[in-house]
């Protein structure tokens, strides 16, 4: 059993991939601390439960994740009543928030302006407020940074920030919150959180992405003025391509290993190998042309490809304008995709610079088993914004007392492959699909303590938008300019 230590912290995150829903616990010296070390890693199938990188079947998922806490809690010795939880997949963009005060004669701002001008600010029906950029003020059509004190005929303030469909987030308290009695924290988005680690300031002043490449989606997050510009997600991902494959007439269990083991987005027409792969009995085998498979493998990732750059030129409000001079940063499961960083290098123009996210991008030089494997790049980098313990401090120290037998470090288990695979056929970015409904929901397993379920509380849209805006609303300390992209 693992030595509990007055002076740390052990935080934990729970996310909710496509292929696989993933726990990691690491310690930290104290709360706020960026220095960590993990612990625990461990995953559960998705098979069908998170669509999308959208928690579908309540029953199933709160199944999967009371497993994942009941291995953690016997290896650690730990009781986890605290964690965090993130967001993506489908629903998930970001959205320019605007609101204009206008007067009849000149008028000297004061800070009471300010207050009614964030007074008027009304969440967005049926979606859910997760993260905001700097405010950026302008008085008079002109950007302002401290507007207190100027006279205006016209202020208006403009906040990026970064929503869901409330459906995605309820969905997610139905599991935590009322099937496992569990306190979550304030939801994380993985891709926004990775992004303050692997893009420098001056990528973000001057033009760059950060491209996300999981199973079933992709997410494309666009920095310019040194502010998120936008974030969209693909409905397309790995699974995609895998499915694809299936016309060879194979399963897509041998479609999914012949991509891992042998595609590439480097068509050559000389290239006369064949590959010998079971047919879909499984029991005899069969030929197909290397050559072929990579030409299905590039046609799916070209229609990925020209998605990125449409959503990278409507942000820059220019058609056919989708250049990044910061260079484009990726990550995720589908970017291990062999050739594929020179491929977006053709794709946008020779001159961009892609670099995949490996170990070298994070200063700590530990956590291997997170910083070296894309699949868990998002998860490393949210553990950086952790800082509450996973005990429930009201609860009597008894929960987290320790025996005096010593534990070796946990097993790291890691899902091959995850964020590899796609079952659906691809659309456009902005024509979400509906989900589709999944088989009857899996046995339930023995809880692993009893849990009183939390009674569902009224939700004041309003009030609760506005704290959550004001908590992770902060004032620029620089004059550079804010998008008008209305996303």
């Amino acid at each position: 059993m693992r030595e509990h230590r007055e002076d740390k912290i052990n935080v934990a995150i729970l996310d909710f991939g496509s292929s696989a829903i993933k726990l990691a616990v690491a310690e930290k010296m104290a709360p706020g601390d960026e220095l960590f070390r993990t612990v625990y890693l461990d995953s559960e199938p998705s098979e069908g439960a998170v669509q999308r990188g959208v928690v579908f079947n309540l029953s199933e998922t709160s199944e999967k994740v009371r497993k994942l806490l009941s291995r953690a809690e016997a290896d650690l010795g730990i009781e986890i009543d605290h964690l965090y939880a993130s967001i993506s997949g489908q629903g998930l963009h970001s959205l320019l928030i605007k609101q204009v005060e206008e007067y009849d004669a000149p008028h000297e701002i004061t800070q009471a302006d300010i207050e009614r001008l964030w007074g008027k600010i009304e969440e967005p029906d049926g979606k859910f407020f997760l993260n905001a950029d700097f405010a950026r003020f302008s008085v008079n059509g002109s950007s302002v940074l401290r507007p207190v004190g100027v006279k205006a005929m016209k202020l208006q303030v403009s906040i990026q920030t970064v929503v869901t469909d409330r459906m995605v987030t309820d969905n997610v308290e139905e599991v935590l919150a009322h099937k496992l009695d569990l306190e979550v924290e304030p939801y994380l988005v993985g891709v926004v959180e990775l992004s303050k680690r692997v893009l420098t300031p001056e990528q973000k002043r001057i033009g760059s992405a950060l491209v996300d490449f999981g199973a079933e989606t992709t997410t494309v997050a666009y920095f310019n003025h040194g502010v998120l510009e936008s974030l969209r997600v693909i409905p397309m991902g790995g699974n995609q391509i895998t499915y694809d494959l299936t016309d060879l007439d194979i399963s897509p269990e041998e479609a999914e290993r012949v991509k891992i083991a042998h595609a590439s987005l480097s068509l050559d027409t000389s290239d006369k190998e064949e590959l010998i792969v079971k047919a879909p009995d499984m029991r005899t085998d069969k030929r197909i042309s290397r050559y072929n498979v990579n030409q299905y493998i590039e046609a799916r990732t070209h229609e990925i490809v020209d998605n990125i750059k449409a959503i990278i030129a409507r942000a820059k409000g220019s058609e056919g304008d989708y250049k990044v001079p910061g260079g484009m940063v990726i990550t995720g499961g589908a970017s291990k995709l062999a050739g594929l960083p020179e491929y977006l290098k053709d794709k946008f123009g020779g001159e961009l610079s892609v670099k995949q996210v490996s170990p070298a991008f994070f200063s700590d030089g530990g956590n291997q088993e997170l910083t070296a494997n894309p699949e868990f790049h998002s998860l490393y980098a949210m553990l950086y914004a952790a800082n509450v313990d996973v005990a429930r401090t009201e609860e009597e120290p008894s929960v987290v007392e320790q025996h005096e037998e010593q534990h070796e470090e946990s097993a790291i288990h890691i899902v091959e492959g995850e964020a590899d695979i796609m079952s659906q056929p691809g659309v456009l970015p902005f024509d979400e699909e509906d989900l589709k409904p999944q088989a009857d929901p899996a046995p339930r397993v023995k809880p692993r303590r009893e849990r009183t379920p939390k009674p569902k509380k009224e939700k004041n849209s309003k009030s609760s938008f506005m704290g959550r805006l004001k908590d992770l609303f902060a004032m620029s300390d620089d004059d550079s300019n804010f998008s008008d992209d209305e996303d």
